[in-house]
């Protein structure tokens, strides 16, 4: 792969993404308050990766050295950069072909994404990374290699019979002191709303965006477009992967629509935000109340991996989620929730 400079660009301005008349214009136009980090695009680093961009946080004195290996648009991977980003992380960016995975050659037995590596430690399942990540802010007495000895992993087996390992207490962040009863009541609220976001929202999102063949021919060029493959892809991978991707996820979203008993995606993913509404109710902002919780962050993570396609705008803008969704934006790009963060790090 050819070497690309780096270009450095305030994170804010990265908000300028208009889709032209539509309602995400008001969106964009979001007042962000200056924060110090930026992005850097792309740099290749040792052993021939090419990343996609750097995020850096000059306040973040962390030293974790984060690198996500992600697909741009997958939903797991954007409930986790949506955590990162708000918490204003810095960290590295892979973008893995979806096709080939050279990229994560690295990993000899998990070949899924997302991967977060930490120097040499690794990390994998986007809400085990986000809860491990969450209990990191949370407890500055331990270092991140003494969090995740917290979640261990049992074995076990899945619907097919395969050997797969689980980690029964991924949902839990490891405050380490008891909290009150209204306290355990928001956990306990926040750890379901994570299950339903991982256990039924997200499998709403393939049979929506690959519900014919031509929504999937287009919702893989928009993931050629908002990943920069063309950067990070030689043109026969890209085309490889637009249209072998195309093919291959139109019949597994068939089988996911059986599967979970989906007749009408756009119903059911309409029924889905009416939901999510009604558990934050008229009083709250957001379920976690005034500012965002991890239900929050990963709902909005996942509606993001599909909001250049016509799912979102034929569903999500039209319902009054789209309100929701507006404030998220603000305050993951904004990274509101960096303070946490930053005063761990100055400890």
């Amino acid at each position: 792969m050819r070497f690309f400079g780096v270009r450095t660009v305030q994170i804010a301005s990265l908000a300028g993404f208009s889709w032209g008349g539509s309602k995400l214009d008001d969106i964009q136009t979001a007042k962000l308050r200056t924060c110090p980090i930026q992005v850097q695009q792309p740099e290749k680093v040792q052993n021939d990766v090419l990343l996609s961009r750097k995020v850096i946080n000059h306040l973040d004195k962390s030293n974790l050295k984060l690198r996500l290996y992600q697909y741009e648009t997958c939903p797991f991977c954007c409930k986790v950069r949506a955590f990162l980003d708000y918490h204003g992380f810095s960290y590295e960016v892979v973008e893995v072909n979806p096709v080939t995975r050279s990229q994560i050659k690295f990993s000899t037995t998990y070949k899924k994404v997302p991967i977060l590596r930490s120097g040499e430690t690794t990390m994998t399942e986007s809400t085990l990374i986000i809860s491990t990540l969450a209990t990191y802010l949370q407890r500055p007495d331990q270092s991140l290699d003494q969090i995740i000895q917290m979640y261990p992993a049992v074995d076990s087996t899945n619907e097919k019979g395969k050997p797969v390992l689980n980690y029964p207490n991924k949902f839990f962040v490891m405050k380490g002191k008891v909290d009150g009863d209204a306290n355990m009541a928001s956990a306990r609220e926040e750890r379901e709303w994570r299950e339903w976001v991982d256990n039924w929202f997200i499998h709403l999102i393939s049979p929506n965006v690959y519900r014919n063949w031509n929504e999937s021919v287009e919702t893989f060029r928009w993931f050629e477009q908002v990943g920069d493959w063309h950067r990070t892809f030689p043109a026969w991978e890209r085309v490889l992967a637009v249209y072998v991707g195309a093919a291959a996820m139109f019949l597994l979203s068939k089988t996911l629509k059986k599967k979970h008993n989906i007749n009408d995606e756009r119903e059911e993913l309409r029924k889905a935000c009416r939901d999510w509404m009604a558990a934050i109710g008229p009083n709250r902002q957001f379920l976690g109340g005034d500012e965002p919780n991890l239900a929050d962050l990963s709902l909005y993570g996942a509606m993001n991996s599909f909001y250049g396609c016509s799912a979102f705008k034929e569903v999500i803008l039209e319902e009054k989620i789209a309100e929701w969704w507006r404030k998220m934006d603000a305050l993951v790009k904004n990274h509101d929730g960096r303070k946490a963060l930053e005063s761990r790090s100055q400890k």
